[in-house]
């Protein structure tokens, strides 16, 4: 009976395997990601994540400074506040300022409040923080080493 299984597998193999040899088609075994996602027309989730987080630490920084999430990112800032003990717990402004690690041009970084307000005054500019935050996602796809296979597609 597992002949028969085998046999019935192989004969529905060979008309999928013939065409594509007779075609000169053949199916790749490996693709890389890069060429995955260009042929879907898409981008990774990764850079559509980057972008919407740094969209809304944009809306956050337009808003007023009385609001509670305002006040948060300066008690974060703040040199005098006691640190916790420990692996330091990862928060929203120390990924801010690793995606902003990978500008080339390095002219800013969020770890103080200084830097804080820079980049209060850059999203006050609406325009000019759509440029900001769109070179950071072509630095972020340039930085992807997206040259990894993905697997059988």
């Amino acid at each position: 009976m597992g002949t028969d299984q085998n046999r019935r597998r192989k004969v529905g193999l060979f008309p999928s395997k013939a065409a594509a040899q007779g075609s000169g088609n053949s199916i790749p075994t490996k693709i890389s990601n890069k060429s995955l996602y260009k042929k879907c027309e898409q981008t990774p989730i990764s850079l559509e994540v980057l972008q919407a987080r740094w969209r809304l630490f944009g809306h956050i920084l337009r808003r007023e400074p009385s609001i509670p999430v305002n006040k948060a990112m300066a008690f974060y800032f703040n040199d005098n506040a006691k640190r916790a003990r420990g692996r330091p717990i990862t928060t929203i402004p120390m990924t801010l300022n690793n995606d902003l690690k990978i500008l080339q041009n390095r002219s800013i970084s969020l770890t103080s409040q200084k830097d804080l307000e820079i980049l209060r005054k850059i999203a006050e500019r609406r325009q000019e923080w759509i440029t900001f935050t769109a070179d950071i996602k072509k630095a972020a796809e340039a930085a992807r080493s997206d040259d990894a296979p993905s697997g059988r597609p």
